[in-house]
């Protein structure tokens, strides 16, 4: 790496995650914007494919700039599932592809150019999501948060009282 282009480490980046804001001063919300949406979703899907899809192109295709054939096909065609629902898995891997290329690709693309650990991470957090919404299904909810989750949380709070040790007098 070139001498000037190196960034001090304290620099932060602009951030790549699209953004919903209001052009002319209109207060519509942004599911409301179809325009604005669509083109934040198209945003996405292409920051999530040219993040968790580089392992599906051959060597150095990025940096050729060679890559239509991902661009060509849809997001659940590359990825597999990780819920039942296509906008779900959107958004979850919108969220997995800014965490991986943040706090994973910075550091790992030091050691190798193999992308192959972005994609195994993807299938494990695949097969943990299906996983986690199969036994959801399951739960009742009902249950969970008016019977057990306040029992959790009190025997928590139970637990983590500071208590002080026999025969402390205080403070005089």
């Amino acid at each position: 790496m070139a001498q000037s282009d190196q960034r001090p480490r304290h620099h932060r980046q602009p951030s790549r995650i699209p953004r919903f804001g209001n052009s002319g001063g209109d207060e519509q919300h942004p599911r409301h914007a179809s325009g604005q949406l669509s083109n934040a979703n198209d945003e996405t899907i292409k920051y999530i494919k040219r993040t968790l899809c580089a392992h599906s192109l051959p060597a150095g295709a990025l940096a050729k700039g060679i890559g239509s054939e991902i661009d060509s096909k849809p997001l659940h065609e590359l990825l597999p599932p990780l819920t039942s629902s296509n906008d779900v898995d959107m958004q979850l891997y919108g969220i997995i592809a800014v965490i991986l290329s943040q706090f994973v690709q910075t550091w790992y693309n030091r050691i190798t150019p193999d992308n192959q650990f972005v994609a195994e991470i993807v299938q494990i957090i695949a097969h943990c999501t299906r996983g986690l919404e199969g036994r959801m299904r399951h739960v009742d909810l009902q249950e969970l948060l008016l019977d057990e989750l306040p029992a959790i949380v009190i025997a928590h709070i139970d637990g983590t009282r500071f208590r002080l040790p026999r025969g402390y007098a205080g403070f005089h």
